[in-house]
């Protein structure tokens, strides 16, 4: 038994998780909050078993060349020898069968046991005697063609639920963190259908009963669409095996005569989540026939923060001289990751997240020239620290990566710096050895964000476009907001004006006082932003 001393649990399916650094099962912030959810439910004690894919990690590692150009390696983890165990019943690794119109496909399951009452299963095709299609399409994250990317979802959603009722864990609820897992619902009407001698129709009904959906983004990109016939074939065992027409299985997620994940997963989910307050209006705008209820991301602090600047009592002496011992944590593992060190007590501005368009990562280079003087000044100087992943099926990201650290090596040659292969390790060193969190993204984008808030939470302040998260702070005298229609204007503005005038002003002991005020008041503000508050919210509002 696995989980012998719960009973229904939440069954939290999602594509991604981050956690552990070195384990390939995740691309980005989508990851990374999944993991602070689940890590905060074991430390709360509250009984939920994640469900995710244990990819093999190609192209997981990013890393620059000599010529400045991004490259991608293969993850040399080894999840027969790691901290995962297999999941076993009577010795033997359980291995459940999919429902596929190619023939007998089986996944095995490898787990983490976080706490008591919490589980984290990983589900793997690679296993001898399935298609090689099945297996290489596990190779890493939403990559492969549209029945690639099927297969994960099927793998997701129906085998999720086969392993759950293999190991005889009666889900209370199923929580879609993001669409992909939606083929789960299939499952559970074949069941109540078989069980309760239920019809179709009602089993349907009773089924979306069972299912809570939580939207991460509205950007298009996040929210795939495939061909109608595409998705038909690969319902219909499904429906040969309830006895329905295909059709009924996927209409749905039918929108244009295309099938969207996000569209199912609204219709099939009895209540439907945003992940900020302002993401919930714009969700609401898109789609308004649903009660969206906002409920804003949160970190897992005991991750992100580090314990000292939880004392409410830390003195702004005390404060500072972590803060100074952070920043040389920070440069060294710049230096070990790239070669190149700098002075740590410059001003240090950081930019770091997933490389996208929307976020706008070129945002602050636009006026270079102006941009070096800034930077440059000998009394105030500063050192700007980028880093980010491209996503496979952006190419254009790994073009705006090779022009930034153009830019880096030539015109801010000496005061910029690109620190390769963003992970865990990475995010931690950065969201508390900056100064300052810099974050640009095209207004109105960015549903929630949390790397800001792991910022905060180390006393990092934010300089930011209002978007997400962010709309719900009063920044003054905590940080800084950017005008979302004059982003490098007034970013220089700001940084030559006031940022790094504050930084610089020292006491006679050497402290920036005003800065370390506005350090306390972000600590302050992060007590908002705790993925234990959020478990709460779910608990109250979307599980109840």
């Amino acid at each position: 038994m696995y989980l012998p001393n719960v009973k229904s649990p939440v069954a939290y399916m999602c594509p991604e998780f981050a956690i552990d650094n070195d384990l390939p099962t995740y691309a980005g912030g989508l990851g990374v909050l999944a993991g602070d959810l689940i890590n905060s439910a074991a430390t709360q004690h509250f009984p939920m078993v994640g469900i995710g894919i244990l990819y093999k990690g190609t192209d997981f590692i990013q890393q620059i060349n000599h010529k400045g150009e991004e490259e991608k390696r293969h993850s040399e983890f080894d999840h027969d020898t790691s901290f995962l165990r297999p999941t076993t019943i009577n010795g033997k690794q359980v291995k459940v069968e999919l429902t596929v119109p190619e023939g007998k496909v089986f996944a095995k399951s490898y787990h983490i046991r976080l706490s008591d009452t919490t589980v984290l299963f990983f589900l793997s095709t690679n296993v001898d005697g399935n298609p090689q299609e099945w297996i290489s399409d596990m190779d890493r994250l939403y990559g492969g063609d549209e029945n690639g990317q099927i297969r994960q979802q099927i793998l997701l959603g129906v085998g999720g639920y086969r392993l759950l009722k293999a190991l005889d864990i009666k889900p209370r609820l199923y929580h879609l963190n993001e669409g992909r897992a939606g083929f789960v619902i299939w499952e559970i009407i074949a069941d109540l259908m078989d069980n309760q001698k239920l019809s179709f129709e009602d089993a349907w009904i009773q089924a979306k009963d069972n299912i809570v959906y939580t939207n991460h983004t509205l950007v298009a990109a996040g929210n795939p669409t495939y061909s109608k016939g595409s998705v038909e074939w690969w319902a219909k065992p499904y429906s040969d095996k309830i006895g329905v027409d295909t059709y009924k299985l996927i209409e749905d997620g039918i929108k244009d005569d295309r099938f969207s994940i996000t569209d199912f997963a609204l219709k099939i989910s009895s209540k439907q989540s945003a992940v900020s307050q302002v993401h919930g209006k714009y969700a609401k705008e898109q789609y308004p026939e649903y009660d969206w209820i906002p409920i804003t991301n949160g970190v897992h602090m005991p991750r992100w923060q580090d314990s000292d600047f939880r004392d409410p009592k830390i003195t702004i002496k005390k404060m500072w001289e972590l803060h100074k011992a952070k920043k040389i944590e920070l440069m060294q593992s710049v230096v070990k990751r790239t070669g190149i060190g700098y002075d740590p007590d410059r001003l240090v501005i950081s930019w770091a997240r997933r490389l996208a368009g929307y976020k706008q990562p070129k945002a602050i280079f636009e006026d270079i020239k102006k941009l070096k003087l800034i930077v440059t000044n000998p009394e105030r100087p500063v050192q700007i620290l980028y880093a980010g992943n491209s996503h496979s099926a952006d190419p254009q990201a790994k073009s705006i990566i090779e022009e930034i650290i153009g830019l880096f090596s030539t015109e801010l040659s000496g005061h910029a710096i690109f620190v390769p292969n963003y992970n865990i390790s990475l995010a931690n060193h950065m969201t508390s050895g900056s100064d300052l969190w810099l974050n640009t993204p095209k207004g109105n984008l960015e549903a929630s964000g949390t790397s800001g808030m792991k910022a905060v939470s180390n006393g990092v302040l934010n300089c930011t476009v209002l978007d997400g998260w962010t709309y719900e702070v009063d920044w003054k005298d905590v940080g800084w907001t950017l005008d979302p229609d004059k982003v490098t204007e007034d970013f220089y503005d700001k940084l030559e004006k006031e940022i790094a005038p504050m930084y610089y002003d020292r006491n006679t002991d050497g402290c920036p006082e005003k800065w370390c005020e506005r350090m306390k008041r972000s600590i302050k503000i992060s007590e908002l932003y705790s993925a234990d508050r959020m478990l709460e919210q779910y608990e109250e509002l979307l599980y109840s």
